[in-house]
């Protein structure tokens, strides 16, 4: 499946994909790589397109890096990735060279679990978080609530998240909240916000 950037500075210019869309890993561990659809992407950056320029965007499960790379695109300040299989990482890295967003650009190979608590040892805060993991693995929930243990999340920042649509939408009741919620398909995206206090 060929991927390209839908608009920015690097509008039309396709980004790499691994030869295999799946595989199993040496672990066991099933790894596939599930590349956002045209249509569903587009509609999710015109959701969140008010808040792209400018922001500091953490792409976790970053795959080979379709999410942030396209809010490279479109002028964001920062962008961290987290990809912790080693082929889809070497695409992702060089996916980052082609495009020329070295400089707006962290690149980690790591468990984005672990990444997490780290970030949140420094202290360090996103305006948008893209929550992506493999499907039907119940990871969004994990990593949203790690998401507020170590409070990454600006005030006015968004968490977005993908789901299939056999999987239950995580619905939290404390820091965080269900603001937005989208299906295309077989797809589901979700999106989350600070709860406000009344």
């Amino acid at each position: 499946m060929s991927m390209r950037i839908i608009s920015g500075t690097a509008k039309g210019r396709k980004i790499l994909s691994p030869v295999n869309e799946g595989r199993i890993t040496q672990k066991g561990e099933l790894r596939a790589t599930r590349p956002t659809l045209d249509r569903v992407k587009v509609s999710m950056f015109n959701i969140i397109s008010q808040k792209i320029y400018g922001a500091r965007v953490l792409d976790m499960f970053a795959g080979t890096g379709s999410l942030g790379l396209e809010c490279a695109s479109r002028g964001a300040s920062e962008v961290v990735f987290l990809e912790k299989f080693r082929e889809t990482y070497d695409i992702l890295v060089e996916n980052i060279t082609i495009l020329g967003f070295k400089e707006v650009s962290s690149v980690h190979h790591r468990d984005s679990y672990e990444f997490i608590k780290s970030l949140g040892s420094r202290g360090e805060k996103f305006d948008i978080i893209f929550v992506d993991p493999p499907y039907l693995n119940n990871m969004v929930e994990e990593s949203i609530v790690l998401i507020g243990k170590y409070d990454l999340l600006t005030e006015n920042g968004v968490i977005v998240s993908k789901y299939d649509y056999e999987e239950p939408i995580y619905r939290p009741t404390e820091k965080y909240e269900l603001v937005d919620e989208r299906k295309y398909g077989k797809t589901i995206l979700g999106f989350y916000q600070q709860r406000i206090e009344e």
